[in-house]
């Protein structure tokens, strides 16, 4: 067996080559017919071959080095392209997070305002101030439509990307797992809007049970916000970090019931998490 691995090798580096492999012999074949014949000595052909040796070996080594630079070459312009691809991947992704954390800032907002500027102050004032039930529930429905554009984009930019950042891919899956929550969240805040008489929102017991149920959602989208802002940090690091030397430090919560992605975003545990989702949702 190494015998055949040792003469398909030698065809493979002959037909590499060929023409340099031709003129040596072609050369051998000469100087041995002018020895034979008597036309040079024995001396001359020995020293006529060692030249040949010599030569041979100065341009094996020339071949060989030229064969690494072309390989470090390669190598060089891979990471070049490597490189730029991850630099694109970061700027792309990079405006896709900020669009989609400002769009989660609009709605966040909008629930955080929406006990005290539409059913407090009614309460307080009503011939003031108006409670329009069905144009709450109408922007409810606006901003709910706004996070799943929002979330389209932040993922199709991603996706476009999914092969330089795939090493991370466990990070987006537990950002869009609190999004799918807080979607479902919110459809159930708007079927309980939708349902309950606005003689008991107004009454003190529903008006804590609206605003707990506001203070709820904005809670996922603050948490959403922060994970956002971990994700940028984690592949700004690994993307750019080496070509600047330096690091971006991740954030640190004063309180610790906040946690950074890293530390809630298991890989493992994902993963399991992923799969029951997936079989709940097929079920």
């Amino acid at each position: 067996m190494k015998k055949i691995n040792i003469i398909e090798f030698m065809k493979v580096e002959f037909m590499k080559y060929k023409f340099i492999c031709t003129i040596i012999s072609i050369y051998l074949i000469s100087i041995f017919i002018l020895m034979i014949t008597d036309v040079i000595s024995i001396s001359n052909f020995i020293n006529n071959l060692a030249l040949l040796v010599g030569w041979i070996i100065v341009l094996y080594v020339a071949l060989v080095q030229l064969q690494k630079n072309r390989r470090d070459n390669q190598i060089a312009k891979k990471e070049e392209f490597k490189k730029s691809l991850e630099i694109d991947t970061f700027r792309e992704i990079n405006k896709s997070v900020t669009i989609f954390s400002h769009a989660i800032s609009g709605i966040s907002g909008f629930y955080r305002t929406l006990p005290f500027l539409k059913l407090f102050l009614f309460r307080k004032n009503p011939t003031l101030f108006k409670f329009d039930k069905i144009g709450i529930s109408q922007e409810i429905r606006k901003e709910h439509e706004n996070l799943i554009q929002g979330l389209s984009r932040f993922l199709i930019a991603i996706e476009s990307n999914e092969i330089v950042i795939i090493q991370f891919d466990h990070l987006r899956k537990y950002i869009q797992f609190q999004i799918d929550d807080v979607k479902d969240k919110i459809d159930n805040f708007e079927k309980y809007f939708n349902k309950i008489e606005k003689e008991k929102l107004i009454s003190g017991e529903g008006y804590s049970e609206f605003k707990e149920n506001c203070d709820e959602i904005v809670e996922y989208f603050t948490n959403i916000q922060s994970y956002l802002f971990d994700y940028r940090i984690v592949l700004m690091n690994s993307l750019l970090g080496d070509i600047f030397d330096t690091r971006v430090p991740m954030r640190k919560p004063s309180d610790p019931k906040y946690k950074l992605l890293t530390e809630v975003a298991i890989k493992e545990e994902v993963e399991k998490e992923a799969r029951e989702r997936e079989n709940r949702y097929s079920s």
